[in-house]
């Protein structure tokens, strides 16, 4: 087929609505697939090839127009896994400097606590059992009870503001 504008644009007119029906079929898009019909019917114009026939043109047209698509999809697949791994990467500071900020709310709360409270805490944070905790404390396991009773509930009087601030991080 020559270069004749004429031509060309009966062509262009009579061949591009099933051209992006194809392309359609391939990216879901509409206005994307016109973009890629056009960009084949921008290489076939600009093209050194001197089709013997109009099927040999169609061909042409088709094998293009999917290589054009494929190739937006897989353009379009390397970007989003970057801004997957982007997203994971954000929440992962995310969720580090979260973790973080609890832990010193946390250690922050537990240093203002009276002292006997703030050891009966932190040895129960460390797993420590209340009987183990009487006997290194040389007090009773009820008074270790009692103790940690009252140490657990202004630690939650303390943290409670910080508790919603984190459940309004966490929504973000």
């Amino acid at each position: 087929m020559k270069r004749k504008t004429k031509e060309f644009r009966q062509f262009f007119e009579s061949f591009y609505p099933m051209l992006c029906l194809f392309a359609q079929k391939y990216v879901q898009d509409s206005d994307v697939a016109a973009d890629m019909v056009q960009e084949s019917f921008i290489k076939l114009w600009k093209g050194k090839d001197d089709f013997k026939n109009q099927n040999a043109v169609k061909a042409f047209l088709y094998t293009v127009t999917r290589n054009n698509c494929l190739n937006y999809l897989k353009h379009n697949k390397i970007v989003l896994d970057y801004s997957l791994q982007a997203m994971e990467k954000d929440l992962f500071y995310r969720d580090h400097i979260i973790e973080q900020e609890t832990y010193k709310a946390i250690h922050d709360a537990i240093e203002v606590l009276p002292s006997q409270g703030k050891r009966v805490v932190e040895m129960s944070m460390r797993g420590i059992k209340n009987p183990e905790i009487a006997e290194r404390l040389s007090i009773s396991v009820n008074t270790v009870k009692s103790v940690k009773a009252n140490a657990y509930r202004l630690l939650r009087l303390r943290l409670q503001d910080v508790v919603v601030i984190l459940m309004i991080l966490l929504s973000l």
